[in-house]
């Protein structure tokens, strides 16, 4: 955000300091409106952009900090079973961790797929709110990106568990046992032409919900933020003063909605992980 704003402080200063007629300034200005313009600025600041280390261009922001949210995940874990050797009472994030394993594994996982089920998900269920946690909370950070704001992380994540719903299902009745599943028990025969369609349908529908859910949310906060800070450029094209005022609302506003994606990173993670735990539940236990 703060790199943002200066950026467009500095774009806007010119046109504040030397003032020019209006059909001289529009002449002047129509090539860079047209390049870039304020759709342009928002765009460039949400979707995924090369990262330039010195010398060395990465071609994805995203993949870099995909990367990296999955290291700290995988870090992370290390140290918490590390807390445990020895017989010690596990403190610090060992202790954090250990409080987040026990609320999936009981309130999410056993609580919605059954207790002998739930058990064996808890691990793949784990890793999808950690690591959805982790890369939101970095994509808050000054000059960082949100991996799970690029719709192929996503769908990556959402077809991981699409895999473990039919998983579920097929380990336990096999694989025509759980296509017949899929159809409910007691259906008249005459509307099985009509329900089988509609069954499997419904079975990619639950990943692609469970992916647009998740872009469109980490993807939307994004764009509030750099929506505000646009409106100081903005204001300032009509006049300095206009910038000068718009400023400290902007700001504030902005502040008060990256305070509120702290609580969507975690709000998010849950329902991704709870939504995929229906899911399986669905096909473990088709009767219920």
């Amino acid at each position: 955000m703060t790199a943002l704003l200066l950026a467009l402080l500095l774009q806007a200063a010119p046109a504040a300091a030397s003032p020019k007629p209006a059909a001289e300034q529009a002449t002047a200005t129509a090539a860079g409106e047209q390049a870039e313009g304020p759709a342009a600025v928002i765009m460039h600041h949400v979707v995924d952009q090369p990262l330039r280390l010195g010398p060395l261009t990465l071609r994805s922001k995203h993949l870099v900090f995909f990367l990296i949210a999955a290291l700290l995940v995988i870090v992370a874990a290390r140290l918490a079973v590390r807390s445990y050797h020895g017989g010690k009472v596990p403190h610090g994030i060992g202790a954090a961790v250990e409080a987040v394993v026990l609320f999936v594994r009981d309130d999410i996982a056993e609580a919605n797929i059954g207790h002998g089920d739930g058990r064996r998900f808890t691990p793949l269920l784990c890793s999808f709110f950690f690591f959805i946690l982790v890369a939101a909370l970095l994509g808050l950070m000054p000059f960082a990106a949100t991996s799970t704001g690029n719709l192929a992380v996503t769908m990556g994540l959402a077809l991981v568990s699409f895999a473990a719903q039919q998983y579920a299902g097929m380990s336990k009745y096999g694989v025509v046992g759980h296509l017949h599943n899929l159809i409910p028990p007691g259906l008249p025969v005459w509307l099985l032409p009509i329900m089988i369609p509609v069954e499997i349908l419904s079975m990619f529908t639950k990943p692609f919900a469970l992916m647009i859910r998740l872009f469109a949310n980490m993807l939307a906060g994004h764009m509030v933020v750099t929506t505000l800070i646009l409106l100081i450029s903005l204001m300032a094209q009509i006049h300095w003063l206009g910038g000068v005022a718009m400023a400290p609302v902007s700001i504030a506003l902005s502040l008060f909605i990256l305070l509120l994606e702290v609580l969507v990173a975690f709000i998010q993670a849950y329902i991704f992980t709870l939504l995929s735990a229906i899911f399986i539940g669905m096909y473990a236990h088709p009767a219920h």
